[in-house]
């Protein structure tokens, strides 16, 4: 719950402390007091979007700070140690959320002194904390959230189901996906198939073998140099073996240089390195004659062959560049190609085998969405006779409040005869239906709610929710939209009932639901030095008095309108001690 709220520079506050009781907190004051602006405050706690703007006019930055008491909250504690704000042996009755913002638009959140972003702040605010403002009138009307209400109710429970749901949902729509690719494919069967083949033979028909082409490049490298082969390897022989012009040959010359060596080694020791590492040489030279005789022999220049050669490389270029890849990788993509061909001939069977399978998922899927919807509609049983009896304690004495089932229309699977389509939610979709008049017919809340009614309707949708919910604290604002009398000390009274399990924090103009405060929180607007501020005070009994006198008559010091304040007051005590001996 939350203990109390520290409030500077923010709008017109400059700095304001609340200390909250935990049961019911009521927060009145003059019109345009600025009692809105403390729901604003504990927005920017969970996480909701911060505006420069909303800074005290002449001040840098503002500051926001609440400090929580989460001791029962097993969810929030879960969270917290997760994210590793808290340790898990850590005792949680004083946590604190604070949020800065300067002018400059720079954000900073803070839990328990560590900063973190403001998305976390939002989940965490999910755990703790409910905030009814002018919007979730809006959120009631609207039919696509009235599912969301129905699984709230139905806890732990309901959201297993829903999960595994989802689970078979997922795997439902990836095959659905992948039969729809392989019937795109099936109808280009043909076509694919020549491409594809058109590809293989083409690779194929080259006969590619691994580094062919620089084996190629060498060879058409000799070929084109036929003259200068000739030319060098006759001068390397000339220059190995001598010849008429040149008396003594070089392989002679070496043999008479080893044996003179030899003869010096006999008298130097030193020269035996030398003598080794020569006669290598030595036999090099007799291997390097060796090998130019017989290329010389065996070398033949022929122009078609270099012609052949030529042509070869062009083809083997022209896939190369065609394909984008070398050898290797045309060879990879040619048994790629034999694979995808053998795939698209069995396309066919592929198809029909995964159809079986698809059809097993959508089973699945359906059978688990059937469950979905039956433990829906056991809820609904409930929510209904609830819903209606919470009503009729605010003052509807004629209503009927009636949940429409429908199912989604689709073409995922068929229910005695209705296609239906599989969503995120299941199968269901669900709309509140209202007759507020005996006789009428039954018809969306949006069609026959006025401003005053749906605070009502909403009141009691959180009654409901508030039994099965696990947070600390609701908050309400503009409860009290258009209504007044005898049906504001109703909403007061279901206000103190909500308050026996949760923290109530309620912003009203009304002095039938103030009268029923345990905490009575007064804000006051006023000049001080040519800047507006505000005050906030809790109010004793006497003050109290004066308070719901004001809000009765526009005077709190009037007799008549101060005898009506305490025999409200008075009224109320009497009934929050009956409630209270109830639960």
């Amino acid at each position: 719950m939350l203990k109390e709220l520290q409030v500077k520079n923010f709008a017109i506050i400059d700095d304001a402390k609340i200390k909250f009781g935990s049961e019911l907190n009521i927060l009145t004051g003059e019109t345009g007091a600025g009692k809105t602006l403390i729901i604003e405050a504990l927005n920017l706690l969970i996480g909701e979007r911060a505006d420069s703007g909303l800074i005290r006019e002449n001040e840098e930055n503002l500051l926001v700070q609440g400090f929580f008491d989460f001791s029962g909250n097993l969810q929030v504690k879960d969270f917290l140690v997760k994210e590793g704000f808290v340790e898990s042996g850590d005792v949680l009755d004083d946590i604190a959320i604070s949020r800065e913002l300067n002018k400059n638009g720079r954000n900073r959140a803070f839990i328990n002194g560590i900063f973190t972003q403001a998305g976390n702040l939002k989940i965490l605010g999910r755990f703790f904390i409910d905030i009814h403002g002018q919007h979730d009138h809006q959120y009631l009307l609207e039919q696509k959230t009235h599912i969301s209400i129905i699984d709230r109710l139905g806890k732990s429970k309901l959201l297993e189901l829903k999960n595994e749901y989802n689970i078979e949902l997922e795997n439902y729509l990836e095959e659905k996906k992948e039969i729809n690719e392989l019937k795109q494919l099936q109808l280009k069967k043909i076509e694919k198939l020549e491409d594809l083949k058109y590809r293989l033979r083409e690779i194929e028909n080259l006969d590619l073998k691994e580094n062919e082409d620089v084996s190629l490049e060498n060879e058409k490298n000799i070929l084109k140099n036929s003259e200068k082969i000739f030319q060098y390897s006759n001068e390397c022989l000339r220059l190995l073996n001598g010849d008429e012009n040149q008396g003594v040959s070089l392989t002679d010359s070496f043999v008479v240089l080893l044996k003179n060596l030899n003869e010096l080694l006999v008298i130097d020791k030193n020269l035996g390195k030398f003598i080794e590492e020569l006669s290598g040489v030595s036999a090099s030279i007799d291997d390097l004659n060796h090998y130019l005789n017989n290329y010389i022999i065996d070398f033949e220049f022929s122009p078609q062959k270099l012609e052949s050669i030529q042509e070869r490389i062009f083809l083997i270029n022209e896939i190369k560049k065609k394909y984008s890849k070398d050898i290797p990788d045309l060879l990879d993509y040619a048994a790629k190609l034999k694979e995808e061909i053998i795939s698209f001939e069995e396309i066919d069977e592929t198809i029909d085998l995964k159809i079986k399978n698809f059809q097993n998922s959508r089973n699945i899927v359906l059978e688990k969405a059937l469950k979905l919807s039956e433990l829906r509609k056991t809820i609904i049983e409930s929510f209904e006779s609830q819903i209606k009896n919470e009503l009729l304690e605010l003052s509807f004495k004629s209503v009927v409040f009636k949940v429409e089932i429908k199912y989604i229309a689709g073409d995922d699977s068929n229910i005695n005869g209705n296609s239906i389509k599989f969503t995120k939610n299941g199968i269901d979709d669900f709309e509140f239906l209202i007759s507020l008049n005996q006789g009428e017919n039954l018809k969306s809340l949006s069609k026959v709610a006025s401003g005053g009614e749906i605070s009502r309707i909403m009141l009691a949708l959180k009654s409901i929710i508030s039994k099965v919910d696990n947070i600390d604290t609701m908050v309400f604002d503009e409860i009290d939209t258009g209504i007044g009398g005898g049906t504001a000390a109703v909403v007061g009274e279901k206000l103190f009932k909500i308050s026996s399990d949760k923290q109530v924090i309620c912003i009203t103009h009304l002095a039938q639901i103030a009268c029923f405060a345990e905490l009575h929180l007064f804000i006051n607007k006023y000049i001080e030095n040519n800047k507006t501020k505000i005050n906030i005070s809790i109010l004793d009994k006497q003050e109290k008095i004066q308070e719901i006198s004001r809000m009765l008559s526009g005077s709190k010091d009037s007799d008549i309108s101060l005898k009506h304040a305490e025999e409200l007051i008075s009224q109320s005590v009497k009934l929050k001690f009956e409630l209270k001996g109830a639960v």
